[in-house]
């Protein structure tokens, strides 16, 4: 460090020297001969073939202990390997038993049936294969489909070779021709159950109707096909067929047939419907019923009119006049309904119900209960109407019916 800061003082010494204006002759004098260059290269030359002789005769240039250390500043430590560098493993307990398979399936076996040893197989899985080629064996002779089920009448186990000494030792194939041949030990019995479903087609019946405009058809019930099931039963005792197959036959449906009304009535585009149009419903039982206008006649009744069912009767009058419940109940509606107009409805109980449409204003709402003759609104034309009147319907269950069935 002290020669290195000696040489730094007198270059910078030298050099400001030159920057601060000495004179290009005394420069001159510091500089170095070509003569001086020559000498100092072959000097170079003569140091380094005398390096070379040295290190030919094996000969240290440098002392031991700075060539140790420079050995080992240029040679780096290898780095520990991935290998290396995992803590070492830890050694499995003693105790541990030794992994290894089931001694008792490589254990020489005797095929035992029913308490006789057949032969000694080489280990117990060779044993169990043995007896599962033999039941397949005799089930690919039962030709047909259906579901089958095997079961085995013997006693079949795998033993130890050494607790029948006297067995001797078989092959394979030997033992399979002994089980599935004609003299075999085994009684394996299976029964072929085979099921078809076939479907008897429904029938269709029409029913004639005189209320109904010919060329209508109503479907009154749809049909069902039938179904039946057939089942087959065969039984085998080691692949050979035993008796003659069972069969049985259940009726899982029956058919049901298709049901059609059909009209026949044939009515003039013109004509007016009579006053006994339509079939009754079922009976009112203790309800009466009353016309629902004071003074107004049917000008026009239930039942086919310009090929159109007319679905109750209408009563002429004047705007105004009084409109009355028809028998005693409880008020349904009261609304505005389309080609109804201003309509209303009472419920009389079993399934009957009044209704009365086209009025001018309406004197009950919802939930009123009302007396036969009680007025429950005025006679008008709102809704799908030109002239005034009061369009009068009966329903029984739903279904318009003809009032005159049931009027005083």
């Amino acid at each position: 460090m002290f020669w290195y800061n000696v040489g730094m003082k007198k270059h910078n010494a030298e050099q400001d020297a030159f920057e601060y204006g000495e004179s290009p002759e005394r420069e001159h004098k510091k500089r170095m001969s070509p003569l001086g260059y020559a000498l100092l290269a072959l000097a170079l030359l003569l140091g380094g073939a005398c390096a070379a002789a040295y290190g030919a005769r094996n000969l240290p240039l440098l002392p031991a202990r700075m060539t140790e250390a420079m050995a080992r500043q240029e040679t780096p430590e290898p780095s520990p390997s991935p290998a290396s560098a995992r803590p070492a493993e830890t050694e499995a307990p003693a105790d541990l038993p030794a992994q290894t398979p089931d001694a008792a399936e490589y254990e020489r076996t005797a095929f035992v049936v029913d308490g006789v040893p057949l032969g000694v197989l080489a280990s117990r899985e060779a044993a169990e294969s043995a007896e599962r080629e033999a039941l397949a064996w005799f089930e690919l002779q039962i030709l047909g489909g259906g579901t089958l089920e095997t079961t085995v009448e013997n006693e079949i186990t795998f033993e130890s070779a050494a607790m029948y000494p006297e067995a001797e030792d078989i092959t394979m194939d030997a033992l399979f021709a002994l089980l599935t041949g004609p003299d075999t030990p085994l009684a394996v019995h299976s029964t072929l159950t085979e099921e078809i479903v076939s479907h008897t087609p429904h029938e269709s019946v029409s029913e004639k109707d005189e209320t109904l405009l010919a060329g209508t058809r109503i479907i009154v019930r749809y049909g069902v096909n039938g179904e039946t099931h057939t089942v087959t039963t065969r039984t085998f005792l080691n692949g050979t067929e035993q008796g003659k197959p069972e069969t049985v036959t259940v009726t899982a449906r029956e058919a049901v047939d298709a049901c059609v009304r059909e009209g026949t009535q044939k009515v003039e585009a013109d004509a007016e419907p009579g006053k006994r149009e339509g079939e009754r419903g079922k009976d009112a039982g203790a309800l009466t019923f009353r016309h629902p206008t004071e003074r107004g006649r049917i000008e026009s009744n239930y039942g086919q009119r310009a090929g159109v069912l007319h679905l109750g009767l209408d009563y002429s009058g004047a705007e105004g006049d009084a409109v009355y419940a028809a028998c005693a109940g409880t008020v349904v509606s009261a609304i505005e309904r389309g080609g109804y107009g201003l309509m209303v409805e009472i419920d009389h109980g079993d399934g009957f119900v009044t209704r009365y449409a086209h009025l001018a204003s309406a004197s009950v709402a919802i939930g009123n209960a009302v007396s036969a003759g009680d007025a429950i609104g005025t006679l008008g034309s709102s809704g799908n109407c030109k002239e005034p009147h009061l369009h009068f319907e009966l329903r029984i269950d739903g279904i318009a019916y003809n009032p005159r069935y049931y009027l005083d």
